[in-house]
């Protein structure tokens, strides 16, 4: 059945201690399987359980089909879900209403007031970039700049997820906006391996931009820290073994955290 169809089959998932409510479609059903046994981004539901409570709004940038978008909504005040996917969007607005917090924008984070889009494959899936470097089709989609994105959320702090698939480094600018809220913290997913194929040049040259973006992307928030996914006990850490001393650059989830 496609994703555009009037209504989509539904199935409930348990994760992580709240039900939520997906697209029955054969494409996500080994990712369901990985979802129901606590394999993915466990670490992201963590972060967002420590960080959301009844007074705190989740901007999630990058929604995707609503999986954390949805599982917030049980726990925060309110949830603005950002996404620019057409199959994705229409995935979320058909299955919001079950989640009255839950405020959906077809969009992408841009500084225009359009953005071209490109898929990995086809869309719908967790791929689709601003990015030039996909095979598949491109679309056309709205831009939404930070100031119209955090307008949609409700009074008091928020906590911002960002994962849009390497477009984050030419977003920088954008994101680097998010200190002048009441920003509880941010979780961003950030792609180097991305960054680097869409450079052009040679690869040691391609490689030393890579890691002068990142580092500079972990500086992006005065006043807050970067801290990376488990496997590196750091930022440096993930700057050295995580970029530099790989063949292929590795992604990690940058949680910014305020400092003391």
């Amino acid at each position: 059945m496609p994703l555009t169809s009037p209504q989509v089959p539904t199935v409930e998932i348990d994760v992580f201690g709240h039900t939520i409510r997906l697209p029955e479609l054969r494409r996500y059903r080994k990712f369901y399987d990985k979802l129901r046994a606590g394999k993915w981004e466990a670490r992201t539901f963590q972060v967002l359980g420590k960080n959301l409570d009844e007074q705190t709004n989740y901007v999630d940038i990058g929604a995707w089909i609503g999986v954390t978008a949805f599982w917030a909504s049980h726990v925060a005040k309110s949830v603005i879900a950002v996404e620019p996917d057409p199959d994705c969007v229409a995935i979320l607005r058909q299955l919001s209403p079950s989640y009255p917090k839950v405020k959906v924008l077809a969009g992408a984070l841009a500084r225009g007031p359009d953005i071209r889009l490109h898929a990995v494959g086809d869309f719908g899936s967790s791929e689709t970039t601003a990015l030039n470097v996909g095979e598949g089709p491109s679309v056309l989609a709205k831009g939404l700049a930070i100031e119209e994105i955090m307008g949609q959320a409700a009074a008091g702090p928020v906590f911002v997820k960002i994962d849009i698939e390497g477009y984050e480094y030419e977003m920088a600018g954008e994101i680097a906006k998010l200190r002048s809220y009441d920003l509880r913290g941010m979780q961003c997913a950030v792609h180097p391996q991305l960054l680097e194929k869409s450079l052009t040049g040679p690869r040691p040259l391609r490689r030393l931009r890579t890691l002068v973006k990142t580092w500079q992307f972990g500086r992006l928030l005065p006043g807050y820290y970067a801290v990376p996914g488990r496997r590196y006990s750091n930022f440096l850490s993930f700057l050295t073994f995580g970029i530099a001393l790989r063949r292929v650059p590795g992604g990690t989830d940058l949680v910014y955290y305020k400092q003391a």
